[in-house]
């Protein structure tokens, strides 16, 4: 059933922030120095209207969430977020319905860009990094600075043209008028340790990454979980490919931790 965004954002406005509005005044009071607001599945019933959307196109959905709180805030506070659309807020969605669970070794094609609960075991964790998610940029021609770009995920996003003056070609990345967060790349294993697949067939690799995953972990989820631990992660699913190769790796865009 197709939904239409609007009917997306007042669903979030209704099932999640008008029922909780004490705590999330109390993030819209925090934000941006807080940008994370946890949100259960559980809030929101068996309405397939809201859930499948939420796990068959979750990026059409938690933006439109992000759109909803900012209704939110112009509704039920008093505070003004001026030029700010909630953009680099992070939904910490939990709770999915059980029958959307996987482990790291059954991710197929047919997984990405939707919505998981991702079983795996922490195989090895990167250092903290700093991770743009509000990038800011000089334009050489009128000297405007803007920083009007959210970044999402690991790839980079700029403007066409200068929203100032309109002129293409003069952008550069203005690293000093950019925000940014805590951010760490995991490696997460399979939980049965790369054995096999479903016929119990052995995995074969050239190395020992058998059956393992990149996970970017984001702000408040950096030290969520330690190396040997089994967690699970709500994630989006994404393909990466690097060079002329038309194979792609898989990663996760972690949501939240379980």
């Amino acid at each position: 059933m197709s939904l239409r965004s609007g009917d997306l954002t007042e669903k979030w406005y209704e099932y999640v922030y008008r029922d909780r509005a004490e705590s999330v005044r109390r993030f819209v009071e925090q934000y941006p120095d807080e940008r994370a607001l946890s949100v259960s599945c559980d809030r929101v019933g068996h309405d397939y209207r809201f859930v499948r959307p939420l796990l068959a196109r979750p990026d059409e959905a938690l933006r439109a969430g992000r759109a909803a709180l900012r209704q939110f805030c112009a509704d039920e506070t008093d505070r003004d977020v001026g030029d700010r659309d909630f953009g680099d807020a992070y939904l910490r969605v939990t709770d999915l319905p059980g029958d959307s669970e996987v482990t790291v070794g059954e991710l197929r094609a047919d997984h990405l860009n939707r919505l998981y609960t991702v079983r795996g075991t922490v195989a090895e964790k990167g250092p903290v990094r700093p991770k743009v998610v509000r990038a800011g940029f000089r334009c050489a021609k009128c000297d405007a600075v803007t920083r009007q770009v959210v970044q999402r995920g690991r790839r980079f996003r700029s403007h066409a043209k200068c929203p100032d003056c309109n002129s293409v070609g003069y952008l550069s990345f203005a690293p000093a008028a950019s925000e940014y967060v805590d951010a760490r790349e995991v490696e997460l294993r399979d939980p049965d340790g790369g054995r096999g697949d479903a016929g119990g067939e052995r995995r074969e690799s050239s190395d020992d990454r058998r059956g393992t995953v990149t996970a970017l972990l984001e702000h408040d989820l950096v030290d969520a979980a330690s190396t040997g631990e089994s967690i699970r992660l709500v994630a989006i699913p994404r393909a990466s490919r690097t060079g002329g190769s038309a194979v792609a790796d898989v990663w996760l865009e972690s949501v939240s931790v379980e």
